[in-house]
């Protein structure tokens, strides 16, 4: 019974070892496939956590590149550094200065702001930030441009400074972007705005320097453009013909210093004024140029001419004497005195009146043909520029007749630039040579270009009875104790469509100082001033007192020596028992006396 049984015993337990086996081997199995999912468990996380790592690193890494950019390559590329454009200067157009070497106008960099919509990101946060610079923009206005996609360029804004342009380029805002440009400056502001003249959106000269000499500034690396102007001298003139201008509630000024030695004009001041900075921001009243490009009938400031040719050519002496005592029939028309000179009067107190009867009495004895060619050789009928474009031409008859002469002789008929004028008082003070002006220095070593128009006796006969205007006649309100003054005053009606319109008039000064060696001559107008209380409005009146004030105030800055100087140093030589006797005989009369109460013309 048991040997039967061995054969199955052998057989069941080969079974069960192979069983055995078996279940080691799913058990081994399922162990190493336990190992795997608890490895892959806890690699999964660790190369999830690794993965956003590499996104963080790599989107930091971007925007610190952006940043990168933005801040150092960026400005280097396109502005040269922000720190470079500030103090560098385009040298694309020159300095102006005046003769001192003072900055009248220069050129600095400047930029121009754009966007490129299609590359904003976000149209209101990028003009949020640009209003954080520039608060003057309407934030609405900036999202609809900067959301316009159909545009790949639209302006924010222009002549930005270099501070301003690195300011925007610190907001990092993508889409952003500067054209660089010239941005003309005038440091002074209105001093001289005229004689500047200003410059338009593309860095052209409008008027003025800028616009005349425009090839010569334009040239690069040419050297400043020297003006004539002492920006000193400038300012006081320009003060005081605005106050003339304001206290009278006129409509316009003009005034002008110049050096009757070389024609060099040291002020040339326009009122209303000009900011070439903000050009046309006053309209264009304040545009025009009024020594220049503006004409007006200058009254008795004529009769000096007049005065001059006759006595030049023998017609006249200062004694010679003519009847005053009735005025005189001309075309139909009696020329008169505003008031009444006497019955006799000689030639240097018919200047010193302003006597019209006796100024056409003389303007007869000269002759029409030679008046005109005189007044021609002056300048006067010629269109007077000062090497500016926009000069104006005069305007006068073409036929002298007897009632022609008659009026131009004492400044009526006949429209000329202030310009004009000084030249020409310039011209019969200086020794009887007539130079052009100019508003430029001119070059010591290029001999001086000048005509002789009279004698220098006739220059020092005029001379003389000039400053008899001032110390006995019109003109005494013009005078200064320490600089002498020598000139005339004209008050002409202004013309209107139905004739003279006698409540407007143009109230002018033109004379020379120091008159006993006259160095600079000088002009103040008055454009329809209003009387004050009732009183008349002429230029004793209104312009001869500001010439006063001018000279008074510039006469140290030229290094004119003072009279009562001169008078020290003479005394100082003589005797202590002399001294109060010092030898003022010599000097010209100095005393000022107090403005006539009705002005002549």
């Amino acid at each position: 019974m048991s040997a039967r049984k061995k054969p199955f015993d052998f057989f069941g337990n080969m079974i069960a070892k192979a069983k055995n086996k078996s279940k080691d081997f799913v058990d081994a199995q399922d162990a190493k496939d336990s190992e795997f999912v608890d490895k892959t468990a806890t690699l999964r996380p660790m190369l999830k956590s690794q993965f956003l790592g590499l996104v963080f690193l790599g989107g930091f890494s971007l925007i610190g590149a952006k940043l990168a950019y933005v801040t150092l390559f960026r400005p280097f590329d396109e502005a040269r550094s922000s720190a470079r454009a500030e103090t560098q200067r385009i040298t694309g157009r020159a300095d102006i200065v005046d003769r001192n070497g003072v900055l009248l106008a220069t050129s600095l960099a400047s930029f121009a702001l754009y966007a490129n919509p299609r590359e904003i990101w976000d149209a209101r946060e990028t003009a949020i930030a640009i209003r954080s610079i520039f608060p003057d923009l309407n934030e609405q206005d900036l999202i609809t441009k900067l959301s316009n996609k159909n545009r790949p360029l639209v302006w924010i804004k222009r002549r930005l400074t270099p501070q301003q342009k690195q300011q925007i380029w610190e907001l990092g805002q993508p889409g952003l972007a500067f054209e660089q440009e010239t941005r003309r400056i005038y440091p002074n502001g209105e001093l001289a705005g005229h004689l500047l003249g200003g410059n338009n959106g593309e860095g052209k000269g409008i008027i003025g320097l800028e616009n005349t000499y425009q090839a010569q500034l334009e040239n690069k690396g040419q050297e400043p453009l020297k003006t004539s102007i002492d920006s000193r001298v400038q300012y006081i003139v320009e003060q005081e013909l605005a106050q003339a201008v304001t206290k009278y509630h006129a409509t316009s000024g003009a005034a002008l210093i110049m050096d009757i030695t070389n024609g060099e004009i040291l002020a040339a001041a326009s009122n209303p004024t000009l900011n070439p900075n903000k050009f046309g921001a006053k309209g264009i009243d304040s545009q025009k140029n009024n020594y220049l490009s503006n004409t007006f009938e200058m009254g008795s400031t004529f009769k000096a001419f007049t005065f001059a040719v006759a006595l030049n050519d023998g017609k006249i002496t200062p004694n010679s004497t003519f009847n005053v005592s009735q005025p005189i029939n001309v075309g139909g028309f009696d020329i008169s005195d505003l008031h009444s000179v006497g019955t006799i009067a000689d030639a240097r107190t018919i200047l010193a009146e302003s006597s019209n009867i006796g100024t056409v009495q003389i303007a007869r004895l000269v002759g029409s043909q030679r008046l005109k060619t005189f007044f021609n050789d002056l300048g006067l009928l010629k269109k007077i520029s000062g090497g500016l474009y926009g000069a104006s031409n005069p305007s006068a008859p073409e036929r002298w007749a007897s009632t022609e002469t008659a009026t131009i002789a004492f400044g009526q008929g006949i429209r000329v630039s202030p310009l004009a004028v000084i030249a020409a008082y310039a011209a019969i003070a200086n020794g009887g040579n007539y130079i052009d002006p100019t508003f430029l220095v001119r070059d010591p070593a290029t001999p001086l270009k000048a005509t002789r128009v009279i004698s220098p006796e006739a220059s020092r006969q005029i001379l003389e009875l000039l400053r008899g205007v001032v110390t006995s006649g019109t003109g005494k309100s013009a005078d200064v104790p320490a600089y002498p003054v020598a000139g005339k005053t004209g008050t002409a009606d202004v013309a209107g469509k139905g004739g003279y319109e006698t409540n407007k008039r143009v109230s002018s000064f033109a004379g020379v100082f120091p008159a006993n060696n006259p160095r600079y001559a000088i002009l103040v107008l008055v454009n329809e001033p209003k009387s004050i209380d009732g009183g008349p409005a002429t230029a004793a009146i209104v312009a001869a007192p500001y010439v006063a004030k001018i000279i008074a105030r510039i006469g140290p800055i030229l290094e004119i020596a003072p009279q009562r100087v001169i008078a020290q140093a003479q005394t100082s030589a003589m005797d202590v028992q002399t001294k109060s006797s010092a030898p003022q005989a010599n000097l010209p009369n100095t005393k000022i006396a107090k403005p006539i109460s009705i002005g002549a013309r």
